[in-house]
């Protein structure tokens, strides 16, 4: 049987380290991206921890004295490390991004990034960049399995996956996993008080299928024009409506996302709160009574 060896703060899986990204890479795809690029990174980085509320305390202990003589400690604190992982198909930089910032909330001390099977797309390292992760990895889909099968060695984690990739069935038990997947259709319906920008809305999700309802469409690959108004995008199955702010009520009945202009680059994963990358531990004991007055 191999000896159990613990990974120290830094090191990660073989097949980690020998498709780890190095710093040139980084540096290349964000001197690459354009000034406007970076500015829509941002943008969206920035609404995703206003809305998750920014880091949470590095740990959190509390204890209450309650009935039935009940003395109760809850203690939560981060897991030890998160891993993203996504197969070439993946593509957008803002459900990366909001697939990233609620681990970086949780104050996970080692965030990772691996794209099985394919290379790094120049945005995606550009929002890791911007992100502050600054481990990204390339491996092949027949390092999976030992992949995973290391990772305990890097303490308590999870790993959260992207796009259509689909992990091995035999996982670690120490290993908790999140699946963020989405159809990859939206429908965009604009009126004349709810312009979007559609260049920003394609960079930020390359992968994703746009259908336009009113005015215009735009001619290009990923666009198409959608039937009717939003009291019919329900059966459409749209993974988001971007929308005017008067029309998010009937909105919210299209689709789980309603995103109105100026957030064309910003994603929120509903199922990945911070709180999933805390462990959370219990204690229960009795409350110290005084004898009785004599």
């Amino acid at each position: 049987m191999t000896p159990y060896v613990a990974l120290p703060a830094g090191q990660w899986p073989e097949a980690m380290e020998h498709g780890r990204i190095d710093d040139a890479a980084f540096a290349a795809a964000y001197a690459r991206s354009t000034d406007t690029q970076r500015a829509w990174i941002k943008t969206g980085l920035a609404a995703v921890y206003a809305a998750l509320g920014g880091p949470m305390p590095a740990s959190r202990l509390r204890r209450d004295a309650l009935g039935h003589n009940l003395l109760l400690t809850d203690q939560d604190v981060p897991l030890d490390y998160v891993v993203i992982v996504c197969g070439r198909d993946f593509l957008s930089p803002s459900r990366l991004a909001a697939a990233v910032v609620p681990a970086l909330c949780a104050r996970v001390a080692e965030v990772a990034a691996v794209r099985v099977g394919g290379v790094w797309p120049r945005p995606l390292l550009t929002t890791l960049e911007l992100c502050g992760v600054e481990t990204a990895c390339r491996v092949a889909g027949r390092d999976l399995v030992g992949l995973l099968a290391a990772l305990p060695a890097k303490g308590r984690g999870a790993v959260v996956v992207l796009g259509g990739l689909r992990l091995p069935t035999a996982i670690p038990a120490a290993v908790e996993v999140y699946e963020a997947r989405i159809a990859r259709r939206a429908g965009v319906f604009a009126e004349r008080d709810a312009a979007f920008d559609t260049d920003a809305l394609d960079f930020a999700h390359p992968d994703m299928a746009f259908f336009q309802h009113g005015g215009v469409c735009p001619d290009r690959p990923s666009w198409a024009s959608g039937p009717g108004g939003l009291a019919e995008a329900l059966p459409l199955g749209y993974d988001a409506v971007y929308a005017a702010p008067a029309r998010v009520s009937e909105a919210l009945a299209a689709a789980p996302l309603v995103l109105g202009p100026g957030r064309e680059t910003f994603w929120l994963w509903p199922k990945l709160p911070p709180r999933i990358f805390r462990v959370r531990r219990l204690a229960a004991g009795a409350v110290a009574t005084l004898p009785a007055a004599s």
